[in-house]
């Protein structure tokens, strides 16, 4: 375009292309205007100084190309909760809080209601909520933690991804999966499956183990903090017969849970039919800040049944149960035997580190310890006829059946060993089922990512509950609504 075309300030030199009219306004008016609006003068709240470059993209020399960015952990959130410090997924964010929320549920006998004590401010719960399928939660009942609509626009803009910390990826049908599952070792293979010998280089990275997949040796702190073990004190209480007792308690591990859920699940009357495990098996929860050791912490709750039951396998956990530097030591020991070895190649080693482990690694300690296991691996079908989260049900009400004995009561209180369950992302430990007279159906869970509520404690030891608490069942029941999400499971039996 031709110079006399273009546009000048009648006040100085400035030109613009006759396209860009309201440039050569706006120059006008901050240059030539005294009391223009547009004029910027003692700016109160100067820009701040430019963000230095970022780092290069170049990746250690330890890291293979298939090692996820940090971008990639756009779609998840920390939480706000102290001492929690897990990296969440966005759209596992409202019921995480939840059931953070669920852990410091009080009960006030005097007025019969149910009340939390998070940072936030929120109304009581009162124990009037009926004991329907749909259970509102803590949250819903007070604000909403929604995303944004920006953030949800599944038509307009970016689609969010599915993030499941770092032990899943997002499948065809957005539904989470498992990044590394036991089908990859050898052995174990289903029947009739061919497995591809593993690459020479086999090593995995944060995708599936995690933040910490590269590091060497976790923080000085966080060694001593397990190395010196959970917290034990002796309280003293009257027995029944007048007595006084000691009794021992230990900082993250609550017994006596399994009972007092067997008479609340008989108290709900939209249970039809309810199973549990072996009573001993003890609810074991995180300490402040330790990270992602839930794996560790269901093998914990696995190793308190056989304890507890004095099962097979007792005389290699003698005394206390044992500590997460031990439970790492006997997977090591598991792998120099041969059993699972390619977990080695896999992670590197796990010994005093805070990488994830799941399936291959619990089952490679409990068969080195001459503990009888068997792992099942649960997915969609090819036909999207029967969705994973419904093959688990079956499984695990199954596997409960087998046990039941006929006593006149629709709950089932077994001796079975409860079950490692490893959904994407998470492990958790079912210790019972539930089945609604409407058909749905519940897993009754132990979560080691939260704490045995103070309402919860209140009960323990009650041999005689005669009200309902769908409050207190809130936070062991894992219904369809939390499972379908994804498209896999493995069970360790």
């Amino acid at each position: 375009m031709a110079n006399s075309a273009a546009l000048t300030c009648p006040c100085c030199p400035f030109t613009v292309l006759p396209s860009d009219t309201y440039v050569l306004q706006l120059h006008f008016e901050q240059l030539h205007t005294p009391d223009s609006p547009f004029k910027v003068e003692n700016d109160p709240e100067p820009l701040p100084p430019s963000l230095p470059p970022r780092p290069s993209s170049s990746r250690p020399k330890h890291v293979d190309a298939d090692t996820p960015s940090d971008s990639e952990d756009e779609n998840s959130v920390l939480c706000p909760e102290p001492d929690c410090e897990e990296l969440v997924p966005l759209d596992e964010f409202n019921e995480h809080l939840d059931l953070h929320t669920a852990e410091s549920l009080t009960f006030d006998e005097a007025t019969g209601k149910y009340h939390h004590q998070p940072a936030g401010k929120m109304q009581a719960l009162t124990s009037t909520t009926t004991g329907s399928s749909k259970i509102p939660s803590f949250l819903e009942q007070n604000f909403s933690a929604e995303l944004p609509e920006a953030l949800r626009n599944q038509h307009g803009g970016r689609k969010l991804k599915k993030k499941t910390r770092g032990r899943g990826d997002s499948s065809g049908s957005g539904k989470s999966t498992l990044s590394r599952s036991i089908l990859s070792f050898n052995p174990f293979a289903k029947v009739n499956k061919i497995v591809k010998p593993p690459a020479s280089s086999v090593r995995l990275g944060r995708a599936e183990l995690g933040p910490h997949a590269w590091e060497d040796r976790m923080p000085k702190w966080l060694h001593k903090q397990l190395e010196d073990g959970q917290k034990v004190t002796v309280v003293n209480r009257i027995g029944r017969d007048g007595r006084l007792i000691k009794q021992e308690q230990v900082q993250n591990e609550t017994p006596g849970v399994i009972p007092i859920l067997a008479q609340l699940s008989a108290l709900d009357r939209s249970v039809k039919e309810a199973y549990y495990c072996h009573p001993s098996t003890l609810h074991i929860g995180r300490t402040p800040k330790e990270g992602g050791f839930c794996g560790y912490r269901n093998i914990q709750m696995l190793v308190s049944y056989i304890q507890g039951a004095h099962a097979q396998g007792l005389e290699e956990f003698p005394g206390r149960t044992p500590n997460i530097l031990k439970l790492q030591d006997l997977i090591e020991r598991a792998w120099d035997k041969g059993i699972n070895e390619i977990g080695r190649q896999q992670t590197g080693g796990i010994r005093d580190t805070r990488k994830y482990i799941g399936t291959p690694e619990a089952q490679a300690l409990f068969l080195s310890s001459q503990i009888d296991c068997a792992v099942e691996m649960l997915n969609d079908s090819p036909d999207g006829q029967i969705e994973a989260h419904e093959q688990l049900f079956l499984a695990v009400e199954k596997y409960f059946m087998q046990a039941a004995v006929k006593d006149g009561s629709n709950v089932y209180k077994t001796l079975l060993p409860p079950i490692y369950l490893q959904q994407p992302g998470h492990s958790i430990t079912i210790i019972g089922f539930e089945r609604r007279k409407d058909g749905s159906c519940n897993l009754m869970i132990f979560d080691p990512m939260y704490h045995t509520s103070p309402a919860m404690h209140r009960l323990i030891g009650r041999k005689n509950i005669r009200t309902s608490r769908p409050e207190v069942l809130y936070a062991y029941r894992r219904g369809s609504r939390q499972l379908r999400k994804h498209a896999a499971f493995e069970v360790l039996m």
